[in-house]
């Protein structure tokens, strides 16, 4: 079984011909190591330097593969174009984050429940709300942050809606679930943790204050973690970034240190 394996990732990794120039299509050139693409960049007087993304991409470019160019990769039809029109990748970000923040605010601790109202995104913007009025009153028809739009973004038992059934489906399961009701690998235990690092470092953590330090950060944490937003702005895309960027920018009200003033008047009353 373990030499079919190494066979098998052998065939995936050599491509039909040895050299790149035979290359058709992208993903043809994709196969070949950086090392290969790079000596092809050398005998053309291409760049070497960047990721394997970038010279797959140059080497694309100069081979004048049909796929290659940036223009005639955006004329190419999309298989679901509502999810690109209405943006639908980010507003599942925000509808995940808003689930379980209703979540946690009502002190539900059951998966099942946080599964179904993220399922229920997929019939929500389809404009089938007959799961909305049968989830808790907080969690009714979550509302998408950054537009006012209130129609369907797609037909109701199209191609798009199954799809993103079926994503969500595979993606969001009870158990996966289980880590966002436990607050377990989640923006707070993040934020937190930078808190602590504020005002206890590691090079104090066997320090006598080190508890007083840690109490701090806690007090300093809890007021603030709840911010509102203040205004949000409109963030310039980078073509260049690899990895997608949240389109809109979030600014949050000051922070506050009531705390350290609540703390001074028992210290020093």
């Amino acid at each position: 079984m373990g030499k079919f394996k190494e066979n098998l990732q052998e065939k995936r990794r050599t491509p039909k011909e040895s050299t790149v120039e035979a290359a058709t299509t992208i993903a043809e050139v994709a196969v070949f190591s950086i090392v290969q693409l790079k000596e092809y960049c050398w005998e053309h007087d291409l760049a070497q330097s960047g990721s394997k993304l970038q010279l797959v991409q140059r080497v694309s470019v100069h081979l004048k593969l049909p796929d290659a160019s940036p223009e005639i990769q955006r004329q190419q039809p999309l298989k679901y174009p509502e999810l690109a029109a209405h943006d639908i990748a980010y507003k599942l970000k925000s509808w995940i984050y808003t689930c379980a923040k209703n979540a946690a605010l009502r002190g539900d601790a059951t998966p099942g429940l946080l599964t179904m109202d993220i399922h229920n995104a997929a019939d929500h913007w389809a404009g089938d709300h007959t799961t909305c009025s049968h989830l808790p009153g907080v969690t009714k028809c979550v509302v998408e942050k950054w537009t006012d739009e209130k129609e369907a973004k797609y037909p109701e038992g199209g191609e798009t809606h199954k799809a993103v059934q079926e994503f969500l489906k595979k993606y969001i399961t009870e158990t996966k679930m289980k880590c966002y009701i436990q607050a377990r690998e989640n923006f707070i235990s993040e934020t937190f943790h930078s808190v602590i690092n504020k005002f206890a470092t590691k090079r104090i953590h066997f320090d006598a204050s080190h508890t007083a330090r840690l109490a701090c950060a806690a007090m300093d944490w809890n007021e603030n973690i709840r911010r509102d937003v203040r205004a949000t702005y409109q963030r310039a895309s980078n073509d260049t970034a690899v990895r997608r960027r949240a389109k809109m920018r979030r600014v949050l009200i000051e922070r506050t240190i009531h705390w350290k003033k609540a703390l001074a008047a028992i210290v020093f009353s």
